[in-house]
């Protein structure tokens, strides 16, 4: 009886604890749930947008009341039930400082030295994080920084899958002096880029200005960008359907998991009678159960964490330096830039929210010289977008350097765009001149410019980086002078201009401005014919229609299949094919190039066959063709009519054997005689030309699904395989050509 007592005793003890305990944690979450709360960017010494409706938000207890007031307004709302709450404060008039004011529920949140003005947020990689303290003239600029009328604030590197409503860490807001600008952020110092677009700002709006940097270097544009966005710009689609696959509340992953769960429930059954039978299960069914959107390069996860938290935090616009990591993506940037500002004008429910960005420096990645150009051709495709403005610096940069130490005229840049285009400063020269139009005049091009008064070269030396091409596509470096607002064009090789390019090298840094000192951009403008290397080259291929094209360099494949840039088989539909052409022109770093024709008899009458191999199990060509005929650049090369030519055409992998026994081929080295895999489609994939009496690959497209290193040659490979496999070449080429064409009978 006594043991019952004791153990009766400590078992009433214990309950009490456990009670009590209960009690605590209940009441901490009370607790936690009343604390009236407001996010980390509304701090002491902050910036509120002046003539505009100010929300302010936070959190509470649900059902209080809670108010708001600042400059002689109060604004009061009630608590909802998940604990948040807004108000938007009436626009206010620029000054400060002042107090803001929230109360509720017996608790009072007061933050000081708060400032009414412009705020603008500043965003991107590495270039748009760099630090005050690595660039030029930082300790004489330090020196002078002092101005309360301009506040800092940055977020830290945080990366998230889904949108938060609070920043996790922030470099709280604080006045610009020495100390502020060197040591926030840890210690690593406030972005210069933003530091110099509030200086001018500020000195010539004579308002304060707040800027908050949220960047991240290294990043891609992908991460920073919200899905309405990608929403918004259908070349994105299959981003929005990753995104959507990877929201586990939304539909689309809703109805996977819905199917998922059926096809376990069915297979519940059939996984028992496996076991019985001692036989093997057929597999289950699977679904993703953590987020694929997992690190700081997948889309959103940046705006979920760095920025999500900000809206809508009022503001006047953001300042874009971004680029680098997307580097090679070409016209797809400009769509990504679209989803970029359309996403984040969603997010704050404002279509006129600024957005200025800067093109990207010139820079020697040491390989594909125009990859970088076609960045710049996308960057300033987006000035197409209202509200938009471009910095262009290619005349501040280093070339070695990925990160120009030039900030201050960055900065500087930026900010005449905001003034002019915003603030209506129109008597600021914002922009440097911009191509209009050209005309051509026997073998005179004329080159128009806008934004050009006092069009000059900052050396004083004739303009540089112009080139111009005839009808074959080649492009010369041209002589250039400047005649007023105009450039005249001319090339010795030239005698019909129709097409030019300027500064269309990765390490172009022209001379050419306007007496604003502000510079030109690189641009391209013209028409060469897609077939006018074939037809200057190839005049006996003037009977044959063009059927496919696209440029095995950059290719891009959907549903492991080619997007031709040209695809003319519906035109060719139903109509018999007496001879098939190929032409492939390849132009390397330097402007030299490489072509090849190759003509047949049809080896099928499919038009899709004719092309780069499908997949299909029970579809190739390993062949000899008939009345092969050859024309190349390289002299070395045979050609004419050949007597024994032979293709080798599949979308599956092959190997090195000697599979039709043909004579002098290899069974250790890919070349004209391979086997192909027929059981592995899709695979790595060939498309090769050869003539089979000289042990010669004619023209070689391989890994068609591999983009820049896909595999593409004329003439047999002299450093490995014959037949250019897993040489990843088409990387070694600036651009390329590849046309499919067809005779049809009359």
């Amino acid at each position: 009886m006594r043991s019952y007592q004791i153990q009766s005793n400590g078992f009433r003890i214990l309950s009490h604890l456990c009670i009590a305990l209960l009690l605590v944690v209940s009441i901490s979450g009370i607790a936690q749930a009343e604390a009236l709360r407001l996010p980390k960017i509304f701090a002491d010494h902050g910036v509120l947008q002046q003539k505009a409706p100010v929300p302010v938000w936070g959190w509470g207890e649900p059902g209080k009341e809670v108010t708001v007031s600042i400059t002689g307004q109060e604004e009061t709302t009630t608590i909802g039930d998940d604990g948040k709450w807004r108000v938007d404060l009436a626009p206010m008039t620029a000054g400060g400082p002042h107090e803001l004011t929230v109360t509720s529920a017996g608790s009072t949140l007061k933050l000081s030295d708060i400032l009414i003005g412009e705020v603008w947020l500043g965003s991107g990689q590495s270039n748009m994080q760099w630090s005050i303290k690595n660039t030029d003239n930082w300790e004489a600029e330090l020196a002078q920084c002092e101005n309360d009328n301009i506040r800092i604030a940055m977020t830290f590197r945080e990366h998230s899958p889904e949108q938060l409503d609070e920043l996790r860490n922030l470099t709280p807001w604080a006045s610009c002096n020495a100390d502020t600008m060197a040591n926030c952020y840890n210690g690593e110092g406030f972005s210069a880029v933003s530091y110099y677009f509030a200086k001018y700002l500020q000195a010539e709006l004579g308002v304060p200005v707040g800027i908050i940097n949220t960047s991240w270097g290294g990043t891609r544009i992908e991460p920073w960008t919200p899905p309405e966005g990608f929403e918004q710009v259908p070349a994105l689609a299959d981003i929005t359907t990753l995104i959507k696959a990877n929201t586990p509340d939304g539909p689309v992953y809703q109805e996977a998991l819905q199917k998922a769960i059926k096809e376990v429930e069915a297979w519940v059954p059939d996984a028992k009678q496996a076991l019985k039978d001692g036989a093997f299960t057929p597999p289950l069914p699977t679904i993703a159960s953590t987020s694929a959107l997992n690190n700081h390069q997948q889309p959103t996860t940046l705006y979920n964490a760095m920025v999500n938290p900000l809206v809508p935090y009022a503001n006047r616009g953001f300042i874009w330096y971004q680029g680098e990591s997307n580097r090679g993506e070409g016209m797809a940037y400009r769509d990504k830039m679209e989803a970029l500002i359309k996403g984040w004008r969603a997010r704050w429910n404002d279509d006129n929210l600024a957005c200025y960005f800067v093109q990207l420096a010139p820079y020697d990645y040491g390989n594909t010289p125009q990859a970088l150009a076609e960045i710049w051709e996308a960057q300033s495709a987006t000035l197409a977008l209202p509200g938009t403005g471009m910095a262009v610096i290619n005349d501040i940069a280093n070339i070695k350097d990925i990160h120009p130490r030039n900030k201050d005229d960055v900065g500087k840049r930026l900010a005449l765009l905001a003034l002019n285009k915003t603030y209506g400063k129109k008597d600021l020269v914002c922009e440097g001149p911009t191509f209009d139009r050209f005309e051509v005049d026997g073998k005179t091009m004329t080159v128009h410019f806008n934004h050009a008064d006092g069009l000059k070269t900052r050396d004083g030396e004739a303009p540089d980086w112009f080139e111009i091409a005839g009808p074959d596509g080649v492009y010369h470096t041209a002589t250039a002078t400047i005649d007023g607002t105009t450039i005249k064009l001319t090339a010795e090789d030239v005698d019909s201009p129709k097409a030019m390019r300027y500064a269309w090298d990765h390490i172009a840094e022209p001379n050419l401005m306007n007496g604003a000192g502000l510079p030109a951009s690189a641009f391209r403008a013209g028409d060469i014919p897609l077939q006018g290397a074939l037809r200057h080259h190839v005049p006996e291929a003037k009977d044959l229609e063009l059927l496919y094209a696209f440029d095995p360099t950059h290719c891009t494949t959907e549903n492991n299949q080619v997007v031709y840039d040209i695809n003319n088989s519906k035109e060719l539909r139903g109509k018999e094919i007496e001879r098939v052409g190929y032409f492939m022109h390849l132009v390397s770093t330097n402007e030299k190039t490489r072509w090849i024709y190759t003509e047949m008899d049809p080896f099928t009458q499919n038009l899709i066959h004719l092309g780069v191999p499908v997949p299909s199990k029970n579809v190739w060509f390993q062949q000899d063709v008939s009345n092969l005929y050859v024309k190349a650049s390289t002299k070395t090369l045979p050609g004419g009519k050949l007597d024994h030519g032979a293709i080798e055409f599949w979308s599956s992998n092959y190997g090195p054997g000697n599979q039709r026994k043909l004579p002098g081929a290899s069974d250790d080295q890919y070349d004209f005689d391979d086997t192909v895999n027929l059981a592995q489609t899709p695979g790595h994939g060939s498309m090769q030309i050869h003539d089979v009496a000289s042990k010669t690959t004619l023209m070689a497209f391989n890994n068609y699904r591999g983009g820049r290193t896909a595999e593409v040659g004329i003439g047999n490979n002299a450093d490995g395989h014959p037949d250019w496999t897993f040489t990843k070449s088409a990387e070694k080429w600036a651009s390329g050509t590849l046309l499919v064409l067809v005779k049809t009978k009359a």
